[in-house]
């Protein structure tokens, strides 16, 4: 029998299972592989399993890079072979283009339009026949407010130009971080599990290390941050307007922990509160003082993240036990000439994602005295679903963020991502078809540090003296609730 060259797709796994992450390829162009021959690692929200060649052959072409997010039935790799089994994959169960788009035409039509969507459109004079003129963020088609807005937007430049923005520029003047010198590697973790070692660890999550507190709080590495970040600002104390303080691991529920960091750095009297937008929870904070430094209502805005994530880690989870680092980073937001000027923040919730991450005690859902184990005070996480929407959540607000502010994808010089998940970022690049080698990443050595993350970063890649002047670097994140948010800094 000839050869041929057929496509072999991702494989089906089980009725709930849709999709599968490509963690490694064991094999390149060329190879000659065994029928039964692993080639590629693979893991699903179920489990992590290595694939087998089903059939004989040489390796023509892979579909897929190591990250990748692959639908069941996706093209997995090409191979040339004459193993009759898989010569029924020639005919290609792929719908093809022009089925895709009927099919998402087809939805919008059949209601994916939002009710509230219909409300806008309706009140800006735009009838159903032009809803196709509405693209869309995501993958289904449907048209939401965001999408209105955007639309909106393109249609009235101007207004889109002026908008709600005041006369002052908001700059960040200097950056602070602090990090626990308690450093605990991968081996910390492998007793727990009989199936996972320091190597995949790594592999999975893109971490070799993370820092943990000793005996600091939530508040200490706060006001330690925010020190740096006011020195390296040549801004005192008293020139400091107000302090917003992201985190979800406060010191206590009451009072909020940004009080004692304004006492400890001498600031008695401004306003100090508090957020919680989990992992977007700086980036939150950035847009909140630019509307009051915009407004003139301050000159200067101290926002900080700090965050103790191994407090709330049980480190027998194999979903987040070896996922987080603690570590506090912090900006002064300021009117003045010099700094590096922010754009607007681009914010938004997928509250379908309420459930993927959260921590269960504390509040008034599960008080302390309804706890049903003390694990009800631990970070769950179902990873799998995790992992789909991050990658979809930081890619639409990446998007989002750009289009808002008239950019390409060729002219960031730096993405800061929030550091989730080393695999997540590089999924990411390769969804929004940017560069990987601009996507910066110290989570190797800090882990996943929640809304620290992306100051931390940006402060790491100004210490490596990779920035320069004039470089545009973009800042997303994603977060539970599922809260994301994006925006742009003109170095």
């Amino acid at each position: 029998m000839s050869d041929f060259v057929v496509t072999i797709p991702m494989p089906f796994t089980g009725e709930s299972i849709v999709d599968g992450i490509l963690v490694s390829w064991m094999i390149k162009p060329g190879d000659v592989v065994e029928k039964g021959q692993f080639v590629a690692e693979i893991e699903t929200e179920k489990s992590v399993w290595e694939f087998e060649s089903p059939c004989a052959g040489e390796v023509v072409s892979l579909k897929a890079e190591s990250g990748d997010v692959v639908d069941v039935k996706a093209p997995l790799f090409d191979i040339r072979t004459n193993d009759a089994n898989v010569r029924h994959l020639l005919e290609s169960e792929s719908p093809k283009e022009s089925e895709i788009l009927e099919t998402v035409i087809a939805k919008r039509d059949a209601g994916q339009v939002s009710p509230r969507a219909k409300k806008m459109l309706r009140d800006a004079g735009i009838g159903e026949s032009h809803w196709m003129d509405v693209a869309a963020l995501n993958a289904e088609g449907r048209i939401g407010t965001v999408e209105i807005d955007r639309y909106m937007k393109r249609q009235n430049p101007e207004a889109s130009k002026n908008g709600s923005r005041g006369t002052n520029k908001c700059r960040i003047a200097g950056i602070g971080t602090y990090t626990p010198p308690r450093v605990i590697k991968n081996n910390h973790f492998v007793e727990h599990f009989e199936d996972i070692d320091e190597t995949y660890i790594e592999k999975v999550t893109g971490i070799r290390e993370r820092r943990w507190v000793n005996d600091e709080s939530t508040s200490d590495m706060a006001i330690a941050a925010a020190r740096e970040a006011m020195a390296r600002s040549h801004v005192e104390s008293a020139q400091i307007d107000m302090i917003i303080l992201a985190s979800t691991t406060a010191d206590m529920p009451l009072p909020a922990t940004a009080c004692l960091v304004a006492d400890a750095l001498g600031c008695s009297g401004v306003p100090a509160y508090d957020i919680q937008a989990a992992c977007s929870g700086w980036l939150y904070g950035l847009s909140i003082a630019q509307q009051y430094i915009q407004s003139g209502s301050c000159s200067n805005v101290l926002v900080i993240a700090s965050e103790t994530m191994s407090t709330f880690t049980d480190i027998t989870d194999r979903a987040t036990g070896f996922l987080f680092g603690d570590g506090a980073g912090a900006a002064v937001m300021s009117s003045a000439e010099g700094g590096h000027e922010i754009s607007d923040v681009v914010m938004r919730t997928e509250t379908s994602g309420y459930d993927i991450i959260y921590r269960k005690a504390g509040g008034t859902i599960m008080p302390p005295t309804s706890m049903d184990s003390p694990r009800d005070d631990f970070w769950v996480m179902d990873g799998g679903r995790m992992f789909r929407s991050a990658v979809k959540g930081f890619s639409e607000v990446i998007l989002e963020t750009i289009e808002k502010e008239g950019l390409t994808i060729d002219e960031i010089d730096w993405f800061v991502p929030h550091q989730a998940n080393q695999r997540i970022l590089k999924s990411v690049a390769h969804r929004i078809k940017a560069d990987t080698e601009k996507f910066f990443s110290n989570i190797r050595l800090l882990g996943n540090t929640s809304a620290a993350s992306i100051p931390l970063a940006l402060a790491d890649l100004q210490a490596q003296h990779n920035i320069s002047r004039g470089d545009v670097i973009l800042l997303c994140a994603v977060g539970a609730g599922l809260t994301s948010a994006g925006c742009v800094i003109l170095w």
